[in-house]
């Protein structure tokens, strides 16, 4: 804050990024804007800042444009902070810019991502599940209100991420081995938007569209079939499998599961100040080996995870790797595990076990120079293996 010369105290003014997307970037032939406002400012002292852009106005003011502050949809008079992003949100352009359908008749990957093609489309973001390790899934659907639905996912999609277009078609009905299940495209100005949008149309559609699937494997004794648990329609856990009939914690019997490779990599973030980590850099810090022991200290909790995590199950890990990095500058430590084993259950909560104790071990080695050391987050970024497959945050 400054003193003017009446004495009275002015509040600094803000800073804040618009995104601009689809019609709106045209206009401004620009995809941000950087606008100076005064203190205080909102969402509407925003809008009306950028009404005042060369090619903006008529925009601005005919359409019904919504927006996200840091990613979140909010209203006209929210309050702005120095530094934050606005993006503007024009209506999504409705069936021209959307493809969905829900059908027993085979998917084409190259009809799916030609459909989303458009002059402004830099990138296009194409997915395709296929049926795996089993001879045919069969997917039953209520194939109305699914299809709804995935249009509803759809037009949410292209709208929070700006996408030039977007489409998902998802098959019905028995789905043989190596064939297409379900695809879905999206395109954008840039790459970074489509693979976002992508992501979020398939996740969503598997959370959210009423289909279920069934896997068919045959055997000497004839065809095994087994449906296969998701999630309830509104994306919560349906049935807890830490849970019995009566609602009493027990472990989850995986004899039934095939053994598969399977690997999980997680991360962990402990903020310092700078000088802390500069001393840790250069090994003054008053335990020793700040690094050396995390490093120690999460390979060893990976081993006894199952004694640490109740209805975990033990596991003979085949790999265990862990690494850490710090930026002096920034004061942050970067923490990564990564474990593997051959088995019929996971290794997420082993790889997550050994950051959080190598993250503890961090801050237990500083805190003699530093008490304000924080553990800003502890997850899982990637796991592969089992019938799930392959997921990355």
């Amino acid at each position: 804050m400054s003193r003017p010369p009446d004495g009275t105290i002015a509040e600094m003014p803000l800073t804040v990024s618009v995104r601009l997307f689809a019609m709106l970037r045209e206009a401004a032939g620009s995809d941000r804007l950087e606008l100076e406002l005064p203190a205080g400012a909102t969402v509407a002292d925003a809008l009306d800042a950028v009404a005042r852009e060369p090619g903006l106005e008529e925009l601005v003011r005919r359409l019904p444009v919504r927006a996200a502050l840091n990613r979140e949809y909010v209203d006209a008079a929210t309050a702005l902070s120095d530094g934050d992003e606005v993006a503007l949100i024009p209506p999504v352009s409705g069936g021209a810019g959307t493809r969905v359908r829900v059908t027993d008749e085979a998917l084409s990957v190259a009809d799916v991502a030609s459909s989303v093609g458009r002059p402004g489309a830099g990138a296009i973001v194409v997915f395709c599940g296929t049926t795996r390790e089993v001879d045919r899934l069969e997917y039953e659907a209520y194939a109305e209100m699914a299809e709804e639905r995935i249009e509803a996912i759809v037009g949410e999609c292209v709208s929070r991420h700006g996408l030039e277009a977007a489409a998902a078609e998802h098959r019905f009905g028995a789905v043989e081995l190596g064939e297409a299940s379900v695809i879905v495209a999206a395109s954008a100005a840039h790459r970074d938007e489509a693979f976002a949008g992508a992501r979020e149309l398939i996740d969503r559609i598997k959370a959210e569209a009423p289909i279920w699937k069934r896997e068919v494997e045959s055997a000497a004794d004839g065809e095994h079939r087994r449906w296969v648990e998701g999630a309830d329609p509104a994306g919560v856990p349906g049935t807890l499998t830490h849970l019995d009939g009566e609602g009493r914690a027990r472990m989850v019997d995986v004899g039934s599961k095939r053994q598969t490779e399977r690997r999980a990599r997680a991360e962990a973030r402990v903020r310092m100040s700078p000088e802390t980590a500069r001393a840790v850099e250069r090994g003054n810090a008053p335990k020793g080996d700040v690094l050396g022991t995390a490093r120690l200290a999460g390979i060893g909790a990976a081993k006894r995870t199952w004694e640490l995590i109740p209805l975990a199950h033990p596991l003979a890990l085949d790999v265990i790797d862990v690494e850490g990095t710090i930026d002096g500058a920034t004061g942050l430590v970067r923490i990564s595990a990564e474990a593997g084993t051959t088995a019929r259950t996971g290794v997420e909560m082993e790889a997550m076990t050994a950051c959080a104790v190598a993250a503890l071990t961090v801050y237990d080695m500083v805190k003699g120079l530093e008490r304000g050391v924080t553990i800003e987050s502890v997850e899982l970024v990637h796991k592969s293996g089992g019938r799930s497959g392959e997921w990355e945050r």
